[in-house]
């Protein structure tokens, strides 16, 4: 279905949205060509917070550079984060931060894009959970907001810590992109919004993403709303906010980034294409390959259970479906959404994928309603 068909299947679920509006695109076809449609108050020009969409955009940066040879996905991260050389693992989940053993091998680069630091939030830890309190005191946990610590104060305060599980053999969400965070700007040395704007933004003519935008650009940017315990949605930043001309001092891979559907969709065309931008690979066929496939072992695949939706696996840096989730997509199928109410996914076989931009975040692991019917819509 091309963008302008999904206009008619989707005014009456805008309607129904506690905060109307979305804007999305589609790209098919043998050129793999890009249409972008919107409903409600929100244009094609909208630049949105993407949130965990950063995630994708960020593995395909970190897949990039081990290409060029900065690293290797299985060596340890010790190399360049001496903080977390000689790691402890606590007892069990949920234990005392001094109940702990010996981590039986070091961190690997790969292990962060798996979700297996042995950081990040557990769906099963109580409100009085240690490691997840003591995350909270120090000032690490990103949400779809990132850190506010800078990246070297990050691994400081977090190197101590105890990781919640052996490396690789847990998973658990968010906070080992936030490490990729660091470790890329330890391995290049620069900063990681500028590295991703010359190694994929600009290759990709994404000119409208990064971590922060021109004073000319800040209105366009909507607000953004979130329920509250009562299931109200409340704003939580405000149309046009000053504060995102500034480059956050946490550039985190887990999230932060702006995009508008035009930039996106560019992404999703260099996916559909195996990892070929306008002007040669982005990625090679074999670090496309490797993203989307799905090497968890047992105990990792069992903990993402935990948060994934059912037939949803974790690739590296994005979900994969297991079972064909809607009437004509495909097991294979990948992508991920961000906290926000933003969504991109690939569909390889169906050579269809798109994106979707909204500005009514989501309060659960669920899919809103909107999200589903858009890529029932998509897949129809």
């Amino acid at each position: 279905m091309t963008a302008a068909d999904l206009a008619p299947h989707l005014r009456d679920v805008v309607g129904r949205m506690s905060v109307p509006g979305m804007t999305w695109a589609v790209v098919s076809g043998p050129r793999q060509t890009i249409g972008i449609g919107s409903a409600g108050p929100l244009g094609r020009d909208s630049i949105f917070r993407i949130a965990s969409v950063t995630k994708p955009i960020v593995a395909v940066l970190t897949l990039r550079l081990a290409e060029r040879g900065l690293f290797v996905l299985d060596e340890p991260i010790d190399r360049w984060l001496p903080e977390f050389a000689d790691r402890r693992v606590l007892r069990a989940r949920g234990a005392a931060l001094d109940d702990t053993i010996p981590a039986t091998r070091p961190t690997t680069i790969r292990d962060l894009l798996q979700m297996g630091s042995g950081f990040g939030w557990d769906m099963t830890a109580t409100a009085t959970d240690p490691l997840a309190g003591e995350f909270e005191r120090r000032g690490l946990v990103s949400t779809w907001q990132p850190p506010v610590v800078r990246p070297d104060r990050w691994a400081q305060l977090a190197g101590p810590l105890p990781m919640a599980h052996q490396p690789g053999e847990g998973w658990l969400y968010q906070f080992s992109f936030d490490l990729l965070a660091v470790f890329l700007e330890r391995v290049t040395r620069r900063r990681l919004d500028l590295v991703l704007r010359d190694e994929v933004l600009a290759p990709l003519d994404m000119h409208d993403t990064g971590y922060a935008i021109a004073m000319k650009n800040v209105d366009r940017v909507p607000s953004s709303w979130f329920p509250n315990r009562r299931g109200t949605f409340v704003e939580v930043a405000p149309i046009g906010d000053p504060r995102l001309m500034n480059v956050p001092v946490f550039r985190s891979a887990a999230t932060g980034l702006l995009s508008t559907a035009d930039d996106l969709a560019k992404f999703v065309r260099m996916l559909l294409r195996g990892g070929r931008g306008p002007r040669g690979p982005v990625i090679s066929a074999a670090s496309f390959d490797a993203l989307r496939t799905v090497t968890l072992g047992e105990s990792a695949r069992a903990m993402s259970h935990e948060f994934l939706e059912p037939g949803v696996d974790w690739g590296l840096g994005v979900g994969v479906d297991n079972t064909a989730r809607y009437p004509s997509s495909h097991p294979g199928r990948f992508g991920w959404d961000g906290g926000t109410g933003t969504s991109l996914w690939v569909d390889p076989e169906a050579g269809v994928g798109g994106v979707l931009l909204t500005r009514q975040g989501m309060g659960t692991p669920e899919p809103p309603e909107y999200l589903d019917a858009f890529w029932r819509a998509v897949h129809a």
